[in-house]
C-alpha cells in the first residue's frame, strides 16, 4: 500500500473501496439515481474538487454518499460536509463512543492500534467542536470516579515496582529518541511498546496501585504514539491514540497524564482545526489539575494555552498565560514532577513566546523572544526537530521584517538540521517559507536558499 497521506475523508473512503475518482462517481451516480434524484453531471474534476475543498457536493449528492457508505441520512444535516463521512469509519467508534469505565478503556486501547502502525494514512481530524469538548468533559468527570477494584484478576504477569521502573525507562528512552530522530523512524517502535503495555494490562487486570501505575504508563505510551503519528501528519490515527490516552489516564486516576494528553491534543487541533477548540481543551486540563499538578506541569499548561490563544488572535490573554508560565517555571523542579515534563524550561517558554508573537503578527517581538531563549541556554542539540522548527520561525520573522539575507541564512541552517529528520512539521514550515520567498528569487541569498535540495 502507498504511504501517501489521505487528507480528506472522501479520499480515504475511496482508497478503502479501491476506487478511482471516476469509478467512485459512477457508483455514486447509481445511488443518486436510485434515490430519485436523477443522473449526476459527472465532470472529470468533480471528486477531486470535493476532496480539495474547491467545491462542496450538492445536498442530494451528500444523501447519496450517506446511502453508499451506510450512514444514517439525518447525520448529513446534523454534522454537515464533510464531517458526516467520519461515521463511515467503524474502527473509530469504540474510541470515540465507549463508556468512560475500565471496560470502555480496555475496548478503546484494543482498537487504537488496530490495522498495524502504518496502515491508517488519514491526514484529517476525526473529532472536533462539540465532540472534542464532550470527550474532554467526560475525561474530567471520569477522574472523579476512579475505576473500581476487581477481585477476579486473571492469572498472568506479576507486576513489581522494578518491572514498572523498567517499562517507564523504556518510554523515557523513546521520548529522548523522538527529540533527536522525529516521528517517522520511531512510529513502529512506539506502537510495539504500546502493545506490550496493553498485553500486560490485559493479563494483570486492575486491582491496586501497581495496576494503576501500569495504566498510567499505558496512557503515556498512547500519548507518545499520538504525538508520533501527528508528527507524520497522520491526524486521524493520532487522535485515536490521544483519546485512548485520555481514557487510560482516567482509569488510572492520573490527572497530570491526562492533562498532558489534552495539551498535546491542543497542538494538533490549533494546527489543523479550530484554535478555540484547542483553548477549550487546555482550559479543561487546567481546571482538572488546579490542585493536582506540580509547578512545572502548570507552567506547561499555561504555555500551551498561550500558543492556542495566539492562534485565536487574543493578544492580551496570550501574554497573560506566558507570564503565568514563567512564574510557575521559576518555582523550580519538584521531586514528583512527571518524567515526561523534562522538556519544559525557561528557554522553551521563550521559544513558545516567540512563536506566539509571530502568530500575532509581531515579528520584532518574536525575534526578541527567540534571542531570550538562546540566552536562557535553550538546548538545541537534544531537540533537533524542535530546533529546526524554531529556526524556520525565526527566518519567517526576519522575512516579515524585510531582512532577506538574515531570513535565508537562518532558513539554510534549518534546512541543514532538518535533513537528518523525517518530520512533517519543520518540513511543512520550510515548504511554506520557500513559497513566500519565491517572489524574491531574483535576490542572490534567496536564490541560493531555494536551490537547496532542488
Amino acid at each position: 500500500m502507498s504511504d501517501h497521506l489521505l487528507p480528506h475523508p472522501l479520499a480515504a473512503l475511496r482508497a478503502e473501496l479501491g476506487l478511482t475518482a471516476g469509478q467512485y462517481l459512477d457508483r455514486l451516480d447509481d445511488v443518486h439515481c436510485a434515490l430519485g434524484y436523477g443522473r449526476m453531471a459527472k465532470g472529470r474534476q468533480k471528486v477531486s474538487r470535493w476532496e480539495n475543498g474547491v467545491n462542496s457536493p450538492e445536498l442530494p449528492a451528500r444523501y447519496a454518499m450517506a446511502r453508499l457508505h451506510g450512514i444514517r441520512p439525518a447525520a448529513v444535516d446534523e454534522l454537515g460536509w464533510p464531517d458526516f463521512l467520519l461515521l463511515a469509519f467503524p474502527d473509530d467508534r469504540p474510541v470515540l463512543d465507549s463508556p468512560w469505565t475500565l471496560a470502555g478503556t480496555v475496548t478503546a486501547v484494543a482498537t487504537a492500534a488496530r490495522g498495524g502502525s502504518m496502515r491508517d494514512r488519514r491526514g484529517f481530524l476525526i473529532a472536533s467542536g462539540a465532540t472534542l469538548s464532550g470527550l474532554a468533559a467526560s475525561w474530567s468527570l471520569a477522574l472523579a470516579e476512579p475505576a473500581a477494584a476487581t477481585s477476579d484478576t486473571p492469572p498472568g504477569t506479576r507486576l513489581t515496582p522494578a518491572l514498572l521502573d523498567t517499562l517507564e525507562q523504556r518510554l523515557d528512552d523513546l521520548r529522548r529518541l523522538d527529540d533527536v530522530l522525529g516521528g517517522a523512524q520511531l512510529r513502529q517502535s512506539a506502537v510495539a511498546e504500546y502493545e506490550l503495555l496493553n498485553g500486560l494490562a490485559t493479563k494483570t487486570g486492575q486491582h491496586g496501585p501497581l495496576e494503576h501505575r501500569l495504566l498510567s504508563l499505558l496512557a503515556e505510551s498512547a500519548r507518545m504514539c499520538g504525538w508520533l503519528q501527528f508528527d507524520a501528519g497522520r491526524h486521524a490515527r493520532a487522535q485515536r491514540f490521544y483519546i485512548t490516552a485520555l481514557r487510560a489516564s482516567a482509569s488510572s486516576g492520573d490527572h497530570q497524564a491526562g492533562a498532558n494528553t489534552l495539551a498535546f491534543m491542543a497542538i494538533q487541533v490549533y494546527s489543523e482545526g479550530n484554535p478555540q477548540d484547542a483553548v477549550d481543551l487546555v482550559r479543561t486540563a487546567q481546571d482538572a489539575t488546579v490542585h493536582q499538578a506540580t509547578p512545572r506541569v502548570k507552567s506547561m499548561l499555561h504555555a500551551r494555552a498561550a500558543r492556542a490563544l495566539s492562534k485565536t488572535g487574543d493578544r492580551t490573554a496570550c501574554w497573560r498565560e506566558l507570564d503565568a508560565a514563567r512564574s510557575e517555571c521559576a518555582r523550580g523542579p519538584h521531586d514528583d514532577d512527571p518524567s515526561w515534563s523534562y522538556w519544559l524550561n525557561l528557554g522553551e517558554i521563550e521559544m513558545l513566546a516567540g512563536s506566539s508573537a509571530l502568530d500575532l503578527h509581531d515579528p520584532r517581538r518574536a525575534l526578541t523572544h527567540f534571542e531570550q531563549a538562546r540566552h536562557a541556554q535553550y538546548e538545541s542539540d537534544g531537540y533537533v526537530r524542535d530546533h529546526a522548527l524554531y529556526l524556520t520561525r525565526t527566518a519567517r520573522a526576519h522575512l516579515q521584517l524585510g531582512d532577506l539575507d538574515a531570513a535565508c541564512a537562518v532558513a539554510s541552517n534549518a534546512y541543514t538540521q532538518n535533513t537528518m529528520l523525517n518530520s512533517s512539521r519543520p518540513t511543512d514550515a520550510l515548504d511554506d517559507l520557500r513559497a513566500d520567498l519565491l517572489p524574491h528569487q531574483h535576490v542572490r541569498a534567496v536564490k541560493d536558499f531555494l536551490q537547496l535540495g532542488a
